[in-house]
């Protein structure tokens, strides 16, 4: 049974998701910051940090993508999906949402395609690794629903 989910577990994905990003987008600041300065608005203020502008448009993608993970993982506007299709309509979902970013806020070149490069690889690492965390968090719960259920079996 499926605990029902209040909309502070929802602010509390986004805010998760937006501090992980902007922890990340930090180390990139202080790394490759100077050098990215006028090649991206992300790293407009080179190493010395991120745009006040940058940091707004970072939460609206963290609560887009938090929006996207109930409308596809709820069962509220989608009742029969399976999850592999699920999982890829919430990716390629959450792809048109950074392009669009990338489009409006100037995040980097459109017209070059290193960045794509390097936006398609960062985004397959987070990807792989948020699959990887899931998959081991969803077997611990099992593993303890399934201890729980055998000491009740036993009347403990």
């Amino acid at each position: 049974m499926e605990e029902r989910k209040t909309i502070f577990d929802y602010i509390g994905q986004v805010f998760m998701i937006f501090g992980i990003t902007i922890g990340i987008i930090n180390i990139f600041c202080l790394l490759f910051g100077d050098e990215a300065q006028g090649y991206s608005t992300m790293f407009a203020l080179g190493h010395t940090g991120i745009p006040t502008a940058t940091i707004m448009q970072f939460f609206l993608a963290a609560v887009f993508t938090v929006s996207l993970r109930f409308v596809f993982f709820t069962e509220t506007f989608i009742k029969k999906m399976s999850v592999p299709y699920r999982a890829l309509c919430m990716v390629l979902s959450e792809v048109a949402v950074i392009f669009l970013f990338i489009l409006t806020c100037g995040w980097f070149p459109v017209d070059e395609w290193l960045p794509w490069v390097t936006f398609f690889i960062s985004f397959a690492i987070c990807f792989v690794c948020s699959v990887a965390v899931t998959t081991v968090r969803e077997r611990m719960e099992n593993k303890r629903m399934k201890e729980a259920l055998e000491r009740l079996k036993r009347g403990e």
